[in-house]
């Protein structure tokens, strides 16, 4: 082979060469696509979803009926004391009253604290699932706007009794600021309130 010939083979084989790794470059320098950043104020969403304030409206209504037994099971109370003070205390019914009132007290208490903890229970386990409904609420919103991350809205106002816990909530705060635009929480909650609404509830 002439070294005219084995120059241009070179020659070739170095310009194709040069066109692989120049693409190759070209292809991983390219820049990655725009991440799209939207916020939701979730605290807002609980304060005005429908659902959570019927929520909060069934909690009051329950509390209010067993405070309403508890007074009546006192007054019950109430009156065997009445009745124990007009017997005479070495008497058989004394002590018979006063084994009844022991019984009702006790029970009373214990009663009120089961109810009470059957109510909270209750509360927290549908707050959950408004909670996981939100999260939904916002996944779809976010992927029907083409948005890939959503981070936590916070208010602005820092309310705090001293400087300790006022650096407290400025340490927590992970958002510092967000254009309106990018609020999608009137957008999530419409969401929310209208399946809610069309489910009948």
């Amino acid at each position: 082979m002439t070294k005219l010939r084995l120059s241009l083979l070179i020659g070739s084989i170095a310009l194709i060469a040069a066109a692989f790794y120049g693409s190759a470059i070209g292809q991983t320098s390219a820049p990655a696509p725009a991440t799209r950043v939207a916020v939701c104020d979730v605290e807002d969403i609980y304060a005005n979803y429908t659902r959570a304030r019927d929520l909060v409206a069934k909690l009051n209504q329950d509390r209010d009926a067993v405070r309403a037994e508890n007074e009546e099971r006192g007054r019950a109370i109430d009156a065997l004391q009445m009745e124990v003070e007009g017997l005479k205390e070495d008497s058989q019914e004394y002590e018979d009253r006063l084994n009844e009132i022991q019984r009702l007290t006790i029970d009373r208490q214990s009663w009120l604290q089961y109810k009470e903890a059957v109510i909270l229970r209750e509360h927290a386990r549908l707050t959950s699932q408004m909670y996981e409904q939100i999260n939904q609420a916002v996944e779809t919103a976010a992927k029907e706007g083409g948005i890939q991350i959503v981070l936590f809205k916070q208010r602005p106002n820092l309310q705090a009794r001293d400087t300790r816990e006022l650096l407290e909530q400025i340490r927590s705060r992970k958002v510092l600021y967000s254009d309106p635009g990018v609020d999608i929480t009137q957008l999530v909650l419409t969401r929310l309130n209208d399946a809610y609404r069309a489910k009948g509830q």
